[in-house]
C-alpha cells in the first residue's frame, strides 16, 4: 500500500493528517499504541520542518506512506533549509529547559531514521518501523 500527501508547511495540516495516518496504520495492521507512537514521530518530524526548515514561511511538503508485510516507511520531503536530524546528539536527560526532544523521540520510536544527503532540493527523511513478527 502506498499513499502520497502533498501538503503545505502549516501546523493546521497536522490535525487532518494525524487522522489520515491513523487510518492507514490501522489498515496496515498496527495496534493502537503503536499507531500513536508512529503518528507522534511523524508529527514531530513535520513540526521540525514547519518551524526550522521553513521557519514559519509556507512551502511544500510531500509525505509518502508505504506499507509492506515487513515494515511501514514514511518519507518526508521539503524544500526548506537543510537539516540532518541524524547528526543531532542525544540529549542529556532529564532536561530542565522545554523542547529539543523531537529528534530523540523519533529515534526512540522508529527503527530507522535515514536522511538523504544527496537530495538536492531540500530535505528527505525516511522513517522506518518494522512490524513485529507473528
Amino acid at each position: 500500500m502506498e499513499k502520497v500527501f502533498e501538503l503545505e508547511s502549516n501546523a493546521e495540516i497536522l490535525i487532518d493528517l494525524r487522522k489520515d495516518l491513523r487510518d492507514l496504520l490501522r489498515q496496515a495492521g498496527w495496534d493502537g499504541k503503536s499507531m500513536d507512537k508512529i503518528v507522534l514521530s511523524v508529527d514531530e518530524a513535520l513540526t521540525n520542518v514547519i518551524r526550522h526548515a521553513y521557519a514559519g514561511v509556507r512551502g511544500p511538503i510531500r509525505l509518502t506512506f508505504r506499507d509492506s508485510e515487513e515494515k511501514t516507511e514514511i518519507t518526508i520531503e521539503d524544500h526548506g533549509k537543510k537539516f540532518d536530524p541524524t547528526l543531532v546528539p542525544e540529549p542529556k536527560l532529564p532536561r530542565e529547559e522545554p523542547g529539543g526532544l523531537g529528534v530523540h523521540l523519533i529515534r526512540t520510536i522508529m527503527d530507522e531514521l535515514i536522511y538523504d544527503k544527496n537530495f538536492l532540493e531540500g530535505n528527505r527523511l525516511r522513517m522506518i518501523k518494522r512490524k513485529p513478527r507473528k
